[in-house]
Parts: C-alpha cells; sequence; structure tokens
C-alpha cells in the first residue's frame, strides 16, 4: 500500500577523475547532441549501490577501472522529471599514468583530460561538482570516504 503513496523516480551517476595534473577526464556522448561533453556515467540499475554504478558505467564507458572516493553533490534533472542525479569523486585503481588509455563505448565518441580554463560548455551541475573536486584536492577539509 506505501508503493502507491510513495513516487518513482530514476537515478543517474557521474564520476569526476582527476589526474595528477589536476585535469578531468571528460567525454563526448554521441546520444547528448545538445551538450555533448560531461562527465561519464550513467542510470542506476534496480537495487544497485551508488557506489557500484559508477564504477560500472565508468568501466563500461570508458574501459577503466575506478574506485569511488566520496560523494560531491545530488541535483534534481532539469531535464527529466522525477530524476536525480549524484556526482562523485572517482580514482583510479592503478594511478600509474597520467593519461591511461580509454577503451570507448559505443554510448561515446571522444575524450578529452582538460584544466578548468579549457572546460567545454558543460552541464552546470558538472562545473559545479568539478569545482568541488578541485578545491577538495586541494584542502584538508575532504569528506569521509564512500564505504
Amino acid at each position: 500500500m506505501i508503493r502507491v503513496f510513495q513516487p518513482r523516480f530514476t537515478a543517474g551517476v557521474v564520476g569526476v577523475l582527476l589526474n595528477n595534473a589536476d585535469e578531468v577526464l571528460l567525454v563526448e556522448h554521441v546520444f547528448h547532441s545538445k551538450q555533448p561533453w560531461g562527465l561519464p556515467g550513467g542510470w542506476v540499475n534496480r537495487n544497485e549501490l551508488l557506489t557500484a554504478a559508477v564504477e560500472r558505467e565508468f568501466h563500461e564507458e570508458t574501459g577503466l577501472i575506478v574506485k569511488t572516493l566520496y560523494p560531491l553533490s545530488t541535483w534534481s534533472s532539469p531535464f527529466w522529471r522525477n530524476h536525480i542525479d549524484m556526482a562523485f569523486a572517482v580514482e583510479l585503481l592503478d594511478n600509474s599514468a597520467s593519461h591511461p588509455p580509454l577503451k570507448l563505448s559505443r554510448e561515446l565518441l571522444s575524450y578529452e583530460w582538460l584544466n578548468r580554463a579549457d572546460l567545454p560548455r558543460l552541464f552546470a551541475e558538472h562545473v559545479h561538482v568539478i569545482d568541488l573536486a578541485l578545491a577538495y584536492r586541494h584542502s584538508r577539509n575532504v569528506p569521509p570516504p564512500v564505504k
């Protein structure tokens, strides 16, 4: 009976991956014609943990294996009704390369490692979480890690 009164919604996740030079990994999405560049991510599956979703999506889209560090922000989508997005800071499990090779999925056209000053037009929320990740990286007030 409770299900009748609870709104249904969908959720998405994105990951902010910074390299040692403070460049962020951005990808060019095939299906986002109006705003193709953004952070790697995608939909959360039913009963999937958010951290598992961002790690899975990152691997599916880029071939990279990442670990979720901490949450950055959550927002309601301006484009989808009853949809929320969450952003997480992530790190490479193998951090030996500043620009590791990527294996892009069919959902992506290309990728770039860019510094903050050279970002293309992005959704405002993506810029915000990139700024948060950079600020946390250079601060001692980093959020606790996700367990």
